[in-house]
């Protein structure tokens, strides 16, 4: 599903998976993907900045909630919903659901995701989504992820990033 910004900033975007879920694996997954992007990890970014420690940071609790296919809209839309946003500071959120049908069928879940406006303006989606599925992938061969380093101060690698780019571009303005 692409993903919505709705009024508040917000970005809400979802990932269906089919079959099994490894319902354990996407929880350390999550933690793996919220140990990477302190993004994830910075509670209240208007007033201090507070960035959690990875072992500090909430994960979200991803057990599937079960619902059939005509209560799915509801159940996401509940999880959406602004009083569901104020119980909690966490720049992200996260629900898994599980679509109940014929019980001869593959099952079908779906992840939804929403982030604050200030964990989308230094993420993508499809950054968070493919890291995401990097480290289920390597959760469920009960391995941890696999990814390349990544800066844990991101602006101290954008400034070495325009450094290199341009080294005269951090030399003092005279005043």
């Amino acid at each position: 599903m692409p993903a919505d910004t709705t009024a508040t900033g917000a970005t809400v975007f979802a990932l269906r998976f089919t079959g099994y879920l490894y319902t354990v694996g996407l929880r350390d997954a999550f933690a793996d993907l919220m140990a990477r992007h302190e993004a994830l990890r910075t509670v209240d970014p208007t007033r201090v900045n507070l960035v959690l420690s990875p072992e500090a940071a909430p994960v979200p609790d991803l057990v599937p909630v079960l619902v059939t296919p005509l209560e799915l809209p509801g159940a996401v839309n509940e999880f959406l919903s602004p009083e569901a946003a104020r119980a909690t500071s966490a720049p992200v959120r996260a629900r898994s659901f599980r679509i109940l049908g014929d019980p001869e069928d593959t099952p079908d879940h779906l992840l939804v995701i929403i982030t604050n406006h200030h964990t989308t303006n230094r993420i993508s989606p499809a950054r968070l989504t493919r890291d995401l599925m990097t480290a289920y992938a390597a959760r469920r061969r009960n391995l941890p992820p696999s990814w390349t380093h990544r800066p844990h101060h991101l602006h101290v690698h954008e400034l070495r990033q325009v450094h290199l780019l341009d080294p005269t571009a951090l030399t003092p303005a005279p005043v």
